[in-house]
């Protein structure tokens, strides 16, 4: 994607070229509105990368038609996308977005402005429900407190919606663990307090409920959130017998 002319201007003159990595499988559904919130950010990103993994529902023509970079590959989780996204990326930051979020407009020049502080190596959004019931939106503000609150305390979370990271401490830390199938997020979050500093930005990216409504609340929650994540810590693990998340469309 071609950034305006003065955008980097607008937050320093030292500001870093930034790629914005999509990995998906068949997402043709919700990439032209995550393409169109992208077009009204403040700042553009110098380029738009969409890791695909086989999609058989036209994904990579309707990426190429909004410009973006489609990098093929095998179908390996999103885990391995954003790694193949993170390895063929120009830009000196990362900015990983999920196929069915919705950006607020100021997203990426909050991420310019984050970066400023030399210390800060990555950080992620907050979340909501894109139109959200009032159980959904009760959820995820508990999410989001117990994400606010795990980081506070310096154990950096991630939820995985939408997450940047410099490259070069992104490849220093060896990219994302493609043996967990959940909790890979914050798995890197928590290793990046090696090297600097994990922050939460102040703002709300909208992501698609399709999970829960597919699977149900009490399976998703319990299982592919509580569960794997209480395995985590306690094993640093996230094993595939155990958790095999199938991808709601």
């Amino acid at each position: 994607m071609t950034e305006p002319t003065g955008a980097h201007a607008a937050v320093g003159p030292n500001a870093p070229r930034i790629s914005v990595i999509v990995p998906t499988w068949n997402e043709a559904k919700y990439l032209p509105a995550l393409f169109e919130s992208l077009r009204r950010q403040t700042v553009r990103p110098d380029e738009l990368l969409v890791a695909d993994s086989g999609s058989s529902d036209g994904t990579a023509e309707v990426a190429r038609a909004a410009g973006a970079i489609v990098l093929e590959g095998e179908r390996r989780g999103p885990g391995e996308g954003r790694n193949r996204g993170a390895a063929a990326a120009a830009g000196d930051a990362l900015l990983f977005v999920d196929a069915d979020c919705l950006l607020p407009s100021n997203l990426i020049e909050s991420v310019f402005l984050a970066l400023g502080d030399p210390a800060v190596v990555g950080g992620a959004t907050g979340f909501a429900p894109a139109s959200g019931r009032w159980i959904e939106r009760s959820l995820f503000y508990l999410a989001n407190a117990y994400q606010r609150a795990m980081t506070i305390w310096g154990i950096p979370h991630n939820a995985g919606y939408c997450f940047f990271f410099r490259k070069a401490a992104f490849e220093a830390l060896g990219g994302i663990r493609e043996d967990l199938v959940l909790n890979e997020t914050h798995d890197l979050a928590i290793r990046s307090r090696s090297i600097g500093r994990f922050v939460l930005l102040p703002i709300m990216v909208e992501t698609s409920m399709r999970r829960f409504r597919t699977y149900g609340y009490l399976r998703t929650i319990l299982q592919e959130y509580v569960a794997s994540t209480i395995l985590y810590y306690a094993t640093g693990r996230s094993p595939r017998e155990l958790f095999r998340p199938a991808p709601a469309r």
